[in-house]
């Protein structure tokens, strides 16, 4: 078996500090000494295991100083997460040797606090039998916490976890003010305060506070990953997590990391170093945050930041832009090799920030929300790079339709036929004809309503309906919101409750071949027609294309999700392809033998990046791009084979089109894998000859722009 070789890019501007970081030369260097030089174990008595004890004992002293702590303990961990169970695992061991009538009710953490907290407080709640109740604490719109509701609580309260810095957000926690509330109404309550993302960029000193328990992070600091430590008060309960070795004083046993522990020595020298300058000034790290905010409200012109600036540290920056999801953002700047985070995976499903529905913000901006981080080592030339790079994203996007322009060279006025969006499981459908300059939309979702506005907008369609498969108040209320701004004064007039113009009952100048007694109109797209089926729950069927014939057959069956299918069963012919209301298992299409069980695919449309030699250089190939159009424009594919772009909101009509491709030898990719495979499995389970590059091309290196 050939081994795995993942390639780098040079050319990439990592902006996704807050989630890991690049580990610094100097860091690297530590590393690689310890481990070829001083590898004995700490504990040993000879001469190399003293060696090893020294970088021990250096890096412990080196921390205090780093984070203001004299006295008490400071522990070295595998990271944070460990840090949290510790500190988590003590508490709760404390309070339970209370008498059970006595004990505290709850167990308090921040509504915004990093899933590892309240998750670690249910699991030891649980395990350990303290029976008390997880309460949030509420946050304002700033992601400020509640000291109000602090202060009405804590007395009740076996611990209470906070936060310094938010890591989505960047939002820093006032600490004195939190100390003074806490302390007042219950002096003795355990406190953690999850110190990871203030590490490097706000001072810290801890001694001058009552804080118990602070756990550190390596790797967001420009340390490897599996290293961390954590600071504990003196007189803080104190429970190891793991026992059996004794090290670290029986406090934390297992044999030390000790080149984990010497990238923390190294850093924390870069770190106390003030003639080295290997770390920028915040003053200097304000500026940066300037610089890239205005290339974003540049770029953006709907964007909104999702947190008070003067209320973060300068390095996280945290923003959603109106009508564009996050997946769109974050893909194009993956193509034009910029690292971010965004709150939705490749997949079409959402996942929504946690930390922004708790600040109270509308859906749109929780669902789209993309986080731009930097650390206090990045370089003015990555910023000014990164400024150029955000522009180029930017016109990619705008010339894809998904940011109104005012000009009109897109990439998407190729879209023709049938196009599906998609959020979470919802699928919503475009019917356009790109000559007629005509399009229908169906099962609008209010999420998509700005993209589906934009594209209208941007090619200057003609709405011929705006229509839903069923009474849903979420649909009802998108093609209320929907129809006035997008259909003109000659396309408006009286329509039913699901959107269907009353004139499309006698303007209908023909019928489907397979079931013409059983449609109630029709609307025309172009050539082509779509005709409503059933009334409760209706479906819609899209014919072939009309031009000099009296009758058609169905291409297109949009089902919704209530439809009874004894309502379009007559519709459903060989080719025909049934476009689903609802779609969380990303089948996009089903065929009719679908539906019946007679079907049989073959699996295997996985290629593992080591087989991929062959394929670069055969001409033969027919490779899809099932990037978006913004991300395909960007790159070349450094292939013999020819290549197309067929991104997943343009599959069904793929497949309809081009029957004749079924015999071709088709390899499907992406940036990450992700998208290419649902594509793959899609046309295998359609006749095609498809497979698919396992991990896509991130893991290849090949450049994305």
């Amino acid at each position: 078996m050939k081994p795995i070789d993942i390639q780098t890019n040079a050319n990439e501007l990592y902006l996704d500090c807050n989630a890991t970081t690049p580990v610094l030369p100097e860091i690297i260097k530590a590393v690689s000494h310890t481990m070829e030089t001083v590898f004995g174990n700490p504990s040993s008595s000879h001469i190399t295991g003293l060696k090893a004890r020294y970088i021990l004992d250096t890096t412990r002293q080196l921390a205090r100083k780093v984070v203001g702590l004299e006295s008490g303990r400071l522990i070295f961990t595998s990271g944070a997460t460990e840090g949290i169970q510790t500190a988590v695992v003590s508490a709760i061991y404390a309070a339970m040797q209370t008498e059970p009538g006595k004990r505290k009710k709850y167990l308090l953490y921040g509504a915004t606090e990093h899933k590892a907290v309240p998750q670690a407080l249910e699991h030891w709640n649980q395990l350990l039998g303290l029976k008390a109740q997880l309460v949030a604490i509420p946050v304002d719109e700033q992601g400020l916490l509640d000291r109000q509701f602090i202060a009405q609580h804590v007395k009740d309260a076996a611990m209470i976890c906070t936060m310094a810095v938010n890591n989505e957000t960047g939002v820093i926690q006032n600490l004195g003010e939190l100390e003074r509330v806490i302390r007042q109404h219950a002096p003795d309550v355990p406190w953690m305060v999850d110190c990871v993302q203030v590490l490097g960029k706000k001072a810290l000193n801890l001694d001058e506070t009552t804080i118990d328990y602070a756990p550190f992070s390596g790797h967001k600091l420009y340390g490897p990953k599996g290293i961390g430590f954590m600071a504990v008060r003196s007189s803080a309960p104190y429970t190891p997590l793991i026992i059996g070795g004794g090290q670290e004083s029986g406090q934390r046993s297992g044999t030390e990391n000790l080149p984990g522990i010497a990238a923390l020595n190294a850093l924390f020298e870069l770190m106390l170093d003030t003639k080295s300058q290997r770390f920028q000034t915040e003053a200097t790290l304000k500026g940066y945050r300037s610089q890239l905010v205005d290339a974003l409200s540049s770029a953006f012109p709907s964007i909104v930041f999702n947190h008070d600036l003067n209320q973060s540290v300068p390095t996280t920056l945290n923003f959603s832009v109106e009508g564009v999801a996050s997946r769109d953002i974050m893909d194009v700047f993956d193509a034009c090799q910029i690292r971010v985070s965004s709150g939705s995976a490749c997949s079409s499903k959402v996942t929504r920030s946690f930390v922004l529905d708790a600040m109270g913000f509308k859906e749109w901006r929780s669902g789209s929300a993309i986080r731009l981080s930097f650390g206090p080592a990045t370089q003015q030339t990555e910023i000014d790079e990164a400024c150029l790079r955000i522009k180029q994203a930017a016109d990619a996007l705008r010339n894809s339709c998904l940011i109104v322009a005012d000009t009109n060279n897109d990439n998407d006025a190729e879209l023709d036929g049938v196009i599906q969006l998609k959020y979470d499981d919802h699928c919503s459908y475009l019917v356009i004809d790109r000559q007629a300059k005509e399009i229908a939309v169906i099962d609008p979702h209010p999420a998509l309503a700005g993209r589906i506005e934009n594209i209208v907008s941007c090619q200057n369609y003609r709405v011929k309906a705006v229509l839903a498969t069923t009474p849903d108040p979420v649909i009802s209320q998108s093609i209320e919101l929907l129809t006035p701004i997008l259909m003109s004064s000659e396309s408006k007039g009286r329509q039913d409750m699901f959107g269907w113009p009353e004139i499309a009952v006698t303007q209908c100048d023909v019928v489907p071949v397979e079931c013409e007694g059983n449609v109630s109109g029709c609307v025309s797209i172009g050539e082509r027609r779509l005709f409503r089926v059933g009334t409760r729950n209706p479906v819609y069927v899209l014919s072939e294309p009309a031009a000099l014939k009296s009758q058609v057959h169905s291409d297109f069956l949009f089902t919704g999700t209530e439809a009874s299918p004894s309502v379009y069963e007559c519709f459903t012919g060989e080719n025909t392809l049934l476009c689903p209301g609802r779609d969380p298992e990303h089948h996009i299409a089903y065929t009719a033998c679908e539906l019946s069980g007679d079907c049989q695919v073959d699996d295997g449309v996985n290629i593992p990046i080591g087989d991929t030699d062959e394929f670069w250089h055969r001409d033969d190939l027919l490779i899809i791009d099932v990037r978006e159009r913004q991300e395909h424009v960007l790159s070349d594919l450094p292939c013999c084979a020819e290549v197309i772009n067929v991104p997943l909101t343009e599959v069904i009509q793929f497949i309809h089109n081009n029957p004749h491709l079924r015999e071709r030898d088709i390899i499907c990719l992406c940036r990450s894998g992700n998208r290419s495979q649902v594509v793959a499995n899609v046309l295998k389970r359609h006749g095609f000859n498809s497979r698919h590059l396992l991990g896509g091309l991130a893991l290849l290196g090949v450049p994305a722009a």
